[in-house]
């Protein structure tokens, strides 16, 4: 793979600052580096043209917590579930409490946020 510079530049690649000058010519995997991230570089062969043209990766859309609790999930998940809403962390902290064995950060965590619905 081979890559022709477009400008002056000086990437950080492969723990080192590699100072390039315009109409260097750079190849390997410093060159399929240049290419994909969209430095200021043009592709001189096939395999750096297609790495150039491969279309770019969908972003992901941010999932937000389930509609339902899990109760038996992690706190982490319980608590991202509950938010800032006081009704969900009633919910939880009724379900947490009626385990066998409640966490008991999570129930502080819960309480504080339950507390909230009467400030």
């Amino acid at each position: 793979m081979r890559a022709r510079v477009l400008e002056n530049f000086a990437p950080y690649w492969n723990y080192g600052v590699h100072p390039l000058k315009q109409d260097d010519e750079v190849s390997g995997e410093l060159a399929a580096y240049l290419v994909s991230t969209h430095s200021p570089v043009e592709p001189i062969d096939d395999e750096a043209r297609a790495l150039r043209d491969a279309p770019a990766e969908e972003p992901q859309e941010p999932t937000g917590p389930p509609a339902e609790l899990d109760i038996d999930g992690t706190a982490a998940d319980v608590l991202a579930w509950v938010g800032e809403d006081p009704e969900r962390a009633s919910k939880a902290l009724e379900q947490e409490q009626a385990k066998d064995k409640p966490r008991s950060t999570l129930v502080k965590q819960l309480e504080k946020l339950a507390a909230a619905d009467g400030e």
